[in-house]
């Protein structure tokens, strides 16, 4: 695979955390309250990106742009801009039971392309102890002599996300919200640490806060690791501005 691919490849799951470690309804879908799909909503946030220790701050624009059918099936499109990298549009259905990413499409595509495997992005009813499975990579975790430096090209993980409280309350730029749903996930990436250490898990773990009638108002990602072949990081979000319709 050519460098450029490579690099296609990373934007887009890059973007994928932001939103996916983010993703919201319509007054058709079963439960609008805590991800709005509503077409005109958005999200502005703030992301601090901590790898290598080196410091990026950026911000993230999240925008429902509509509704439609793909491939026969009713979705809704949400679209997520980051200003220092391509635009990522993301397709998806609402259940009874769940909300699901079937197809993605960058500004560097002319159509979505189905995911293998729908993603499930938030498990309905979102309830107290409530459980479910998503894919994911390590995107902080940068590899220290090799190219490309970023696991996040090819180890794909499996992370298990709990809904571990209903009643946070979350201080973030654009103001302080109460009554919110604080998701964990968790996963283990194993790698080769160095000669010493052999192969060794690494604990990959997200905190997501979402609040109703708003959706997702603060991301933790952690992935913590220092080897001589390895170094990990932290990348935060957090809401600055919103707009619901």
């Amino acid at each position: 695979m050519t460098r450029s691919a490579f690099l296609l490849r990373g934007m887009a799951r890059f973007s994928t955390l932001v939103v996916a470690l983010s993703l919201a309804g319509c007054s058709a879908s079963p439960e609008p309250v805590w991800f709005p799909l509503n077409t005109g909503s958005s999200w502005e946030y703030a992301v601090t990106t901590d790898t290598d220790g080196v410091v990026k701050r950026d911000t993230q624009t999240v925008r429902v742009i509509g509704s439609g059918q793909f491939k026969g099936k009713p979705t809704f499109t949400r679209r997520s801009e980051l200003k220092s990298n391509v635009g990522v549009e993301y397709l998806l259905q609402v259940s009874g039971d769940a909300i699901t990413r079937i197809a993605q499409r960058t500004d560097l595509q002319d159509i979505p392309v189905a995911d293998e495997t729908p993603r499930t992005v938030m498990k309905l009813p979102l309830q107290l102890g409530g459980t479910w499975m998503a894919t994911t990579v390590a995107y902080a975790v940068l590899r220290k002599t090799e190219f490309p430096r970023e696991l996040k090209f090819g180890k794909i993980l499996q992370m298990v996300y709990t809904v571990e409280a209903m009643d946070e309350k979350v201080d973030v730029p654009a103001g302080v919200f109460e009554h919110c749903a604080r998701v964990e996930g968790r996963a283990d990436l194993t790698i080769y640490a160095d000669p010493v250490s052999g192969f060794r898990k690494t604990p990959i773990a997200t905190t997501e806060w979402y609040c109703k009638g708003v959706g997702l108002v603060k991301l933790v990602r952690v992935e913590s690791i220092e080897t001589s072949f390895f170094s990990g990081g932290k990348i935060e979000l957090a809401l600055t501005d919103y707009k619901i319709k």
